[in-house]
């Protein structure tokens, strides 16, 4: 099992990668083989709109020969993905809204006579920002993907208002990690084994996962002093 973490912000130790971190561990303890990648990591541009009803010219792979090329073949690959994403005005970040619409040659594919290329696979969402906008972007997010031929598993969402605080939010966190725990048990069970889709509420997992978590990011946070990068601002 492949799962696939895109985190949505610039920032790499801010509360969506916090709590992107928490849904991946989660999906690495049921046994699936996890990657995050960020979409402020290369250049991804825009779509252009080759799609079109009567001539379809839209398929995958992407005509661009850029960073989004490469995320779109990870997306391909992938079992599961989980979008993890600050909230930028109710909606996703820009990269991450590009990154989608490109995505669209992953299910435009039907215009050629196979199945959508999002089909059957099972996606989360994760928002975090200071209004009620991360509703809005988890909802935009997995009604995006169902409509992609996506799989969302129950409790297939996590929000939080507290930024950069999000991991010291209970709630959120646990949410975060059923994300993780619920998709890989939804990819076993679609290749045919049995796994029970219960919600876990475990204090124990979430101080484990948190501390794992809390412990990387004292890692980053050395990495980038040593680099002599000031960080401060809004850390979502």
């Amino acid at each position: 099992m492949k799962v696939l973490g895109i985190l949505g912000s610039p920032h790499k130790d801010g509360g969506s990668a916090q709590l992107l971190l928490a849904a991946l561990k989660g999906a690495q303890r049921e046994g699936s083989k996890i990657e995050l990648v960020s979409v402020y990591d290369g250049e991804i541009k825009p779509c252009i709109g080759c799609i079109h009803n009567e001539d379809p010219n839209c398929k995958f792979p992407c005509i661009f020969e850029d960073y989004g090329k490469i995320l779109l073949e990870k997306i391909y690959q992938a079992d599961g993905i989980i979008f993890s994403t600050p909230v930028y005005w109710f909606a996703p970040s820009g990269p991450l809204k590009i990154l989608i619409d490109r995505m669209t040659c992953l299910e435009n594919m039907v215009a050629y006579g196979e199945p959508s290329y999002m089909e059957g696979k099972v996606v989360g969402a994760i928002a975090v920002g200071a209004d009620e906008g991360a509703v809005l972007t988890t909802g935009y997010l997995i009604t995006t993907m169902s409509s992609m031929g996506a799989i969302i598993p129950p409790w297939g969402i996590a929000y939080s208002l507290k930024s950069k605080n999000a991991i010291r939010d209970d709630k959120a966190l646990m949410d975060a990690i059923n994300i993780g725990l619920l998709m890989a048990k939804l990819i076993a069970i679609l290749k045919g084994e049995k796994r029970n889709l219960t919600f876990i509420d475990d204090k124990n997992l979430l101080e484990e996962i948190r501390k794992e978590i809390f412990q990387e990011l004292k890692q980053f946070e050395v990495k980038e002093n040593y680099g002599k990068r000031t960080i401060s601002g809004s850390r979502i």
